[in-house]
């Protein structure tokens, strides 16, 4: 059962469905935008570019062999991030979009599976699936859909309600438009799968809202990391009852992951708790609320990947009160490295972990029960040991190798 995959940038999730067809002997191809060679990245390494992007475009070896890039406009995209005077050139700004690298990579991969032999399956993501399974549907190929996050009318619908109910944070909080011919194509893609995979029940539960379409929804939670950097020591040891609780917040600086709540939540808590803030801005408008409340914390951006990790070591919980979450891999990656969270409904968590044991599910919107959880903790060392104990154990139980497990069981692949 050959089966082609795509992926715009090859996230750990994508990664991990290719190693579980490569694995199984049925990967027949990988295609994603950037590839970086190993010379290349060696010499940008030592030279110190680009940092964050080496560690991103990281392929595991088990699925190098597969890969097969299609790098054209990513690049420009790329430096269009990098060196933003360089969209003042209006044509530049439209070919360095996200919208124009999406559209070319989905229609090159299309055309892969056009001119293929051989192929049973192709399984593509969100945003760039449309022009590929129209390829396979004339083909009569099984088209695989992974949608990793709340389907959009779902998540439009929360950014509505909380530009209303928090105004000042809404210069954060992204524009959906049903009208745009992104989400169009993502209704598209939904109609033209076979199968979709969600990583989680409020995936499935949000595509009560779509238009109907004809595939069965699994669920597939994604894996907690099954190593980490050899330089990472776990767990480190919790806060004394005479020191103050050690909060994290990893995620994008915008509303749609609760940033006012948790800023609220922390009111009072000065001699209890401090607050480390990794992110970066999503928005260009201006925030004061936004820089009010990181003026107020410890602020870190432009961390490696392996740098957030050693960051979690320093800290007790990590808290994140999203309001929209496929499944979110950074509380995944904190529980791995000994760390209790606390989240909302909202992250994917719900019925994967035990409320109270591993770590704390709060209603959404509401700074009072995330300041009375953070209470709670700052007062009982004891309950926070127990609680950092479980939720490593926790993730050693539900790690990628498991997601593989569950991918191949879906499709029916071994």
């Amino acid at each position: 059962m050959p089966i082609l995959l795509s992926h715009l940038t090859g996230n750990p999730n994508s990664c991990a469905v290719g190693e579980a067809f490569a694995e199984a002997g049925v990967l027949a191809s990988f295609h994603t935008t950037l590839v970086v060679p190993s010379l290349l990245r060696s010499w940008l390494a030592s030279v110190g570019i680009a940092k964050g992007f080496l560690e991103r475009r990281v392929f595991p070896k088990k699925v190098r062999p597969f890969l097969h890039s299609h790098p054209g406009l990513e690049w420009l995209r790329l430096a269009c991030r990098s060196a933003p005077v360089l969209t003042r050139n209006r044509l530049v700004a439209q070919w360095g979009s996200l919208e124009q690298v999406i559209r070319h990579f989905d229609a090159a991969v299309g055309r892969e599976v056009s001119q293929s032999r051989g192929l049973s399956a192709v399984y593509g993501y969100m945003d760039t699936a449309e022009q590929t399974f129209e390829a396979a549907r004339l083909r009569g190929i099984q088209t695989i859909y992974e949608l990793p996050t709340p389907y959009w009318r779902f998540t439009r619908d929360i950014v509505e309600q909380e530009a209303f109910l928090q105004p000042e944070w809404a210069a954060t909080l992204p524009v959906l438009d049903q009208c745009c011919k992104a989400m169009q194509r993502r209704d598209r893609e939904l109609q033209l799968a076979d199968v979709v995979i969600v990583p989680s029940a409020l995936v499935r539960d949000s595509l009560k809202l779509a238009p109907p379409f004809k595939a069965k929804v699994h669920v597939v939670p994604y894996g907690c990391p099954e190593s980490l950097p050899s330089n990472l020591n776990l767990p480190t040891s919790p806060a004394s009852s005479s020191s103050r609780l050690r909060l994290l917040y990893v995620g994008s600086l915008n509303q749609g992951k609760g940033l006012a709540y948790l800023a609220e939540a922390m009111i009072g808590l000065e001699e209890l708790a401090t607050l480390t803030v990794i992110g970066s801005r999503t928005a260009d408008l201006p925030c004061p609320a936004l820089d009010a409340f990181l003026g107020a914390h410890k602020h870190l951006s432009g961390l490696s990947h392996n740098e957030v990790l050693a960051e979690m070591q320093q800290n007790d919980v990590l808290v994140l009160p999203t309001l929209y979450e496929g499944l979110a891999l950074v509380l995944l990656e904190a529980m791995a490295c000994g760390l209790t969270v606390i989240t909302t409904p909202h992250s994917g968590l719900t019925g994967l972990i035990n409320d109270g044991m591993e770590g704390f599910i709060v209603p959404i919107r509401s700074a009072p029960a995330i300041r009375d959880r953070l209470r709670l903790l700052a007062g009982d060392a004891g309950l926070l040991q127990t609680m950092r104990q479980a939720a490593l154990v926790w993730s050693r139980e539900h790690s990628w190798r498991l997601f593989r497990k569950k991918i191949r069981d879906v499709i029916q692949v071994h």
